[in-house]
């Protein structure tokens, strides 16, 4: 398992750190909404200070009319946004302090959603990114977000 530590953030690091998305044991998916999501991890860059997780729409995140709900693409977002804030803060919490959706088009059954996070601001306390939702039929772009996360004073009570 890779832990988040100040001494070693670094491109190796990062991509090391995220791909344990797909791991059960990973501490970030117990008891969280990250279990039935099942982000993955497509690529990051340290650098950049950017990351693309791809989630598969299953049936039980289906609205009455067979579209995504968007509350699931909300919280999709919400999830990648704070995968890389995650990253960024190590063993501090992060919270989510606004998110703003703007929904393009709509996204059916089975359709793969790519989610690009960019940060735009790393502050010692608050985050800023922007992201683009993709979906991988026709690389149609189907929504984009801005959100803000805050780096609290807690910490884990174990390592992550």
């Amino acid at each position: 398992m890779i832990y988040l530590s100040e001494e070693t953030s670094s491109q190796e690091n990062m991509e090391a750190w995220l791909s344990q998305l797909s791991d059960p044991e990973f501490p970030l998916l117990k008891d969280s909404v990250l279990k039935l999501l099942k982000p993955r991890l497509v690529a990051c860059n340290f650098e950049e200070k950017s990351a693309e997780f791809a989630f598969t729409v299953e049936d039980w995140q289906l609205n009455p009319e067979k579209g995504l709900h968007g509350g699931i693409m909300a919280t999709n977002f919400d999830v990648s946004f704070g995968l890389l804030s995650h990253y960024f803060a190590k063993q501090h919490m992060v919270s989510t302090v606004t998110i703003h959706t703007t929904f393009l088009k709509p996204v059916m059954p089975n359709d793969v959603i790519h989610y690009k996070v960019q940060m735009s601001h790393l502050g010692r306390t608050i985050h800023s990114m922007t992201a683009e939702a993709w979906l991988e039929r026709d690389n149609i772009l189907a929504a984009t977000a801005s959100a803000s996360y805050m780096k609290l004073h807690q910490t884990f009570d174990s390592p992550i």
